[in-house]
């Protein structure tokens, strides 16, 4: 008796959705008829779906109900409540609905949601979710009598149960049925080959089902490569990426060359090329010639061509007098000015002017430099840089 009292209650319950929305989506008398809206269509689609799914569910829980404990009974009652509840709370937000739907025909709302009036589409959202959070439910209660008609086999070990947790379970659910599909030690003698290599036996197992997607997804790939390389050629061939990671790889060597030749100092100068010392010479006529002269001879500043140096006349030297400057002689600091490389293109042009022998050349200041090519050792590399003996 309870049976059929079930459907009937969940019957008058799907009626009422369908007859709420059928009077709301009737035409009205008047001349302009609104145009169908999609959105409100598909909400309440779905929530006549849910109550279907409820009703369903109801049954289920209610058969499950009758083999379990005395809790059946009133499970029973509590969701047909919830049930026949549920089905007039819609049927109350789809009358709502018809009637908000008349009014915003008439004078149409300023917030819309998808063409919805925000009144509309809340109320229906709003049994959406109750609709949800009841199906949720069910099946929690559903999965709770289920375990108590069909109890998990305990394992005892040293007087203790011992019971996997549930993800452990979902992990073997899922390894058995898509990851590897393998056969429990248990049941490998049925799956046993007559093949027999010295002792060693062979399993037929199936190959697992990743192995078996990812070769279907590389023959995939291949196709795909295959079109875009050979067929449609709109991508770089090999020998096409081959020339352009090269010029790549050139262009970060020269970037890495430039800042080594930026990073040069006093302990790695060495004299520059013909371009350099043409740009040192430059920097020499805006900067060096006011002290030093045009062509080096000197003038307030020391003579720069004969052989004659206050500190050290070396490329190295020189780099270093230019940079750091002697305030105390009236030489001043160049590094703020010019950049590494520049120092050594303008020490490198000075250099250059040892032995021009210019005219009015000032006459020798400091110590007498000799050019001394450093010997070599057959037991040890010898540094290109020329070495510098000072003699009074």
């Amino acid at each position: 008796m309870f049976k059929y009292k079930n459907i009937t209650l969940a019957t008058i319950a799907l009626f009422s959705v369908v007859a709420s929305f059928a009077q709301g989506t009737t035409p009205s008398a008047t001349p302009t008829e609104a145009p169908t809206n999609y959105l409100e269509f598909l909400m309440v689609t779905i929530a006549g779906l849910l109550v279907v799914v409820i009703f369903v569910l109801s049954n289920v829980l209610s058969m499950i109900a009758k083999k379990a404990v005395e809790v059946a009974k009133s499970g029973k009652k509590i969701m047909m409540f919830a049930l026949v509840v549920l089905g007039s709370l819609f049927a109350n937000s789809a009358s709502a609905q018809s009637a908000i739907a008349d009014t915003t025909a008439k004078a149409p709302s300023v917030n819309y949601y998808g063409g919805l009036s925000s009144t509309t589409f809340w109320t229906l959202s709003s049994v959406l979710t109750l609709e949800l959070l009841v199906v949720f439910l069910m099946v929690l209660f559903i999965r709770s009598l289920w375990k108590v008609i069909h109890p998990v086999e305990v394992i005892v070990v040293n007087g203790k149960p011992v019971t996997d947790s549930w993800i452990i379970r979902t992990w073997n659910n899922l390894d058995k049925k898509f990851l590897t599909k393998a056969v429990p030690l248990e049941q490998e003698a049925d799956m046993m080959l007559d093949h027999d290599y010295d002792g060693i036996k062979e399993l037929d197992n199936a190959l697992p089902p990743w192995w078996k997607y990812g070769f279907i997804i590389t023959i995939f790939i291949a196709v795909l490569y295959l079109l875009k390389y050979e067929i449609w050629h709109n991508g770089p061939n090999p020998i096409e990426e081959y020339n352009t990671e090269m010029t790549t790889a050139k262009d970060e060597v020269d970037a890495y060359l430039a800042s080594m030749k930026n990073n040069v100092d006093e302990k790695t100068v060495t004299m520059a090329d013909a371009a350099g010392i043409a740009a040192g010479q430059v920097s020499f006529a805006k900067t060096c010639v006011p002290c030093h002269g045009t062509k080096g001879e000197g003038g307030v500043g020391p003579n720069l061509t004969d052989d004659y140096w206050l500190h050290g006349g070396n490329v190295a030297d020189l780099f270093k007098t230019i940079k750091y400057g002697y305030p105390d002689k009236g030489m001043q600091s160049w590094q703020a000015t010019y950049s590494p490389i520049q120092i050594q293109e303008l020490a490198s042009y000075i250099k250059t002017l040892r032995g021009t022998n210019p005219p009015n050349g000032k006459a020798p200041q400091g110590d007498l430099f000799k050019e001394v090519a450093a010997a070599k050792d057959s037991t040890s590399a010898v540094s290109k840089k020329d070495s510098t003996v000072a003699t009074k």
